[in-house]
């Protein structure tokens, strides 16, 4: 009789690890495998109008002689132009005077001054050595921002300056 009772005691135990180890399998546990991925907020656009069209403003004009022209609106509030510019790739932004940090960079720069437009804005111009340039500046009721990731030189900069508008 209690060879009985030691083997039922036995497999009541056996069968309580076997439950409890299947419950921890991967099988046992609920499978999520669905992924949130954030929209990406920057919509190419097929022109200023278009971005106008999107944002309710854009660009009132560029340097003249840019080539490989692209628009871009971002989160419904701002309006970029990457295009070339004498061998040199510009990221141009606009965007309400109340928006912080345009351009989006987030570098210290080395090199730094402040210059007048011929509309009569200050401008920061910021750069590396490296050739990494940024120019900042507000006019009315808009912000802007010129980058440059590499091939800053500061007369060519404030060519791309003084076109935008």
């Amino acid at each position: 009789m209690k060879s009985k009772k030691l083997l039922l005691f036995t497999l009541i135990l056996v069968s309580l690890t076997t439950l409890l180890l299947a419950g921890c399998t991967p099988a046992a546990e609920k499978k999520d495998d669905s992924k949130t991925e954030i929209p990406n907020p920057m919509v190419e656009q097929a022109s200023l109008t278009a971005i106008k069209d999107a944002i309710g403003f854009t660009f009132e004009t560029l340097p003249t002689g840019i080539t490989d022209v692209k628009y871009y609106t971002i989160a419904d509030n701002l309006a970029q132009a990457d295009f070339t510019l004498n061998g040199v790739k510009y990221t141009v932004r606009k965007a309400d005077a109340k928006t912080d940090n345009i351009a989006g960079v987030y570098t210290d720069f080395k090199n730094s001054q402040t210059k007048t437009n011929p509309s009569g804005a200050t401008v920061l111009y910021q750069n590396n050595d490296d050739g990494m340039g940024l120019a900042t500046w507000t006019q009315g009721a808009f912000v802007y921002s010129v980058y440059c990731a590499s091939g800053f030189d500061l007369a060519g900069m404030e060519v791309v300056v003084n076109g935008v508008l």
